[in-house]
């Protein structure tokens, strides 16, 4: 029974594009809590109740990982290039870009900070946020957007 209800929550996490160390954990933590509630379960709920439980493990996962994702992830180097964005992402000026970015809402800099400073790809940027494809391409150019505006003013 709790080698079919691990294996369930490991195809769910694997599913939200977890590596599979992470699904593993995941659906270990998930196991244990379900073991440690199994009392307060109803009869027949047990597999939407594993489910249920991968998928908070999973959110909190996420949320954690947003908290690391930070702006002083910002990389030291720099490309000189005529796109104010590109150079503000490559790090010309670190303190200048935290100001820029710091000034974007909390959705934007996420989208920024998930594309380009984490180097993942729209796909990845969709599952880490649980949104579809095509929402997070039309929040990427609208961020960009934003953030390119706000480098523009920031020029003297």
């Amino acid at each position: 029974m709790w080698q079919t209800l691990f294996a369930l929550a490991y195809r769910y996490l694997r599913e939200r594009g977890l590596p599979h160390a992470d699904a593993e954990d995941l659906a270990q933590e998930t196991i244990l809590a379900t073991y440690r509630n199994l009392d307060g379960i109803e009869p027949g709920s047990l597999h939407a109740w594993v489910r249920t439980v991968a998928r908070n493990k999973h959110l909190d996962l996420v949320r954690r990982q947003a908290r690391l994702v930070t702006v002083a992830s910002i990389p030291e180097s720099s490309d000189p290039d005529d796109d104010p964005l590109a150079c503000a992402l490559a790090g010309s000026d670190r303190e200048e870009t935290r100001k820029l970015l710091s000034r974007l809402s909390p959705g934007d800099r996420r989208l920024i900070e998930l594309k380009y400073l984490d180097d993942r790809s729209v796909e990845e940027v969709a599952v880490v946020l649980g949104r579809p494809v095509n929402t997070v391409k039309v929040g990427l150019f609208r961020a960009r957007k934003r953030l390119r505006a706000q480098i523009e003013r920031g020029r003297p």
